[in-house]
């Protein structure tokens, strides 16, 4: 455009130099044919001129068609083949689900079997309490390992790999599966960052329960929400809906002004990413009052919530399904009332009652065997999700095969 506009500016320059010299001569009385003479001379230069620079003009514009077109044809051929990887990366998805479901048998007929065979055998059932309340068995003693239950030269090596996965801002992932207990299916996935050290084993971490030498809590969650949307977006469809990723998120993410604008900004380019996703953050966040407007925006671009650790208040239940919390995450030894709870609280069962009435689903968080599960099952709990129910399964992404089961 600018050369179009300097090559016009320069023929009416010379038009003008032309007409100007052309005066000059007639006021001098110069001979008429001498005049038609510098007339026409000066109109091929002129017509030259404008003939070359259309050739040229002709010659530019048909480059830039065929430069055009072929990276229209390079846009088109990497659209069909991200689609294509998408095509198979949801499938590998899809069989995590279907792997989660084919490998649990429902507790739910777990317990109708032992109820069966405890009404054919009521001596041998008598037996089997009395061995239980003299000596637990080896999996009811059992407890699940801390998150990071290592030693300071493990814990060393694993802060190294994470200050390089956020700095890299690429993480594996682990999911761990939320279970539908009555019907043996996944109902979500709780999103962990899977971390390699260098030596040690590798390390599944759903949210920093410790501070770690430059590492940013905001920038870790952003990048945890990020990673996670990535991988929902392979398999948008009905399964991301039914089968949501929770992503642990806390105050850190709410207060930073930068890192949460871009998680909001994911979310406004791909708004069908809202449905596939559930936000999981401890329920003072919600009462508090403190960041109503940054959950009021997430909530506004249809993004669910779930809150953890509920003290049992009515009140707060109201106001958290009000910020459109849809389930809450009760740890299984407050359910099963295994921990000391302030005077007055709730027992299990009447927060469950409470949730149910407000519409609100339980998630009983950390069950230690199935014997618990079926337990919460008869109190009415069917979300539920722990180490040894079902443990995190890494999800690889590459540039080459996409999102892989490790």
């Amino acid at each position: 455009m600018q050369r179009i506009l300097l090559a016009i500016a320069g023929a009416a320059a010379f038009c003008a130099a032309v007409t100007f010299l052309l005066q000059i001569a007639i006021s001098r009385g110069l001979p008429a044919t001498d005049i038609v003479l510098v007339t026409a001379s000066a109109t091929l230069l002129l017509s030259i001129a404008a003939a070359a620079f259309a050739y040229r003009a002709f010659n530019r514009a048909n480059l830039v068609a065929t430069e055009l077109e072929r990276l229209t044809r390079s846009m088109d051929a990497a659209i069909k083949d991200v689609s294509l990887r998408g095509d198979r990366d949801a499938a590998k998805l899809e069989d995590l689900s279907a792997a989660v479901s084919s490998r649990l048998r429902p507790p739910s007929a777990r317990a109708s079997t032992a109820r069966d065979d405890a009404d054919t055998d009521a001596d041998s059932e008598h037996k089997a309490r009395e061995a239980e309340h003299h000596a637990p068995s080896r999996k009811a003693r059992q407890t699940p390992a801390p998150a990071l239950g290592i030693g300071a030269t493990e814990a060393a090596d694993v802060d190294v790999a994470l200050r390089r996965v956020v700095a890299g801002a690429q993480a594996d992932l682990s999911l761990q599966p939320i279970i539908a207990a009555g019907r043996g299916e996944a109902g979500g996935f709780e999103v962990h960052f899977h971390i390699q050290p260098e030596e040690g084993k590798p390390v599944d971490l759903r949210r920093l329960s410790r501070p770690v030498a430059d590492v940013d809590p905001a920038a870790y969650e952003r990048l945890t929400v990020v990673s996670a949307t990535e991988a929902v977006r392979r398999r948008l469809g009905d399964v991301s809906e039914k089968i949501p990723l929770h992503v642990a998120i806390s105050s850190a993410l709410l207060r930073d002004g930068l890192e949460f604008a871009t998680v909001l900004d994911i979310f406004k380019l791909h708004p069908a990413l809202a449905k596939a996703v559930v936000m999981s953050l401890p329920a003072e966040l919600f009462t508090s009052g403190e960041h109503m407007a940054a959950l009021q925006l997430l909530s506004g671009l249809g993004i669910r919530f779930a809150a953890e650790d509920w003290s049992g208040e009515r009140g707060d239940l109201d106001e958290m399904k009000k910020a459109g919390v849809g389930a809450v995450k009760i740890a299984a030894e407050r359910l099963l009332d295994r921990t000391k709870a302030r005077k007055g609280a709730p027992n299990g069962a009447a927060l469950v009652e409470m949730a149910d009435s407000a519409g609100v689903d339980v998630i009983a968080t950390d069950v230690q065997n199935e014997e618990d599960a079926v337990s919460l099952i008869d109190m009415g709990v069917d979300l539920m999700s722990g180490e040894r129910l079902a443990a995190p399964r890494r999800l690889k992404t590459d540039a080459s095969s996409g999102l892989k089961r490790a």
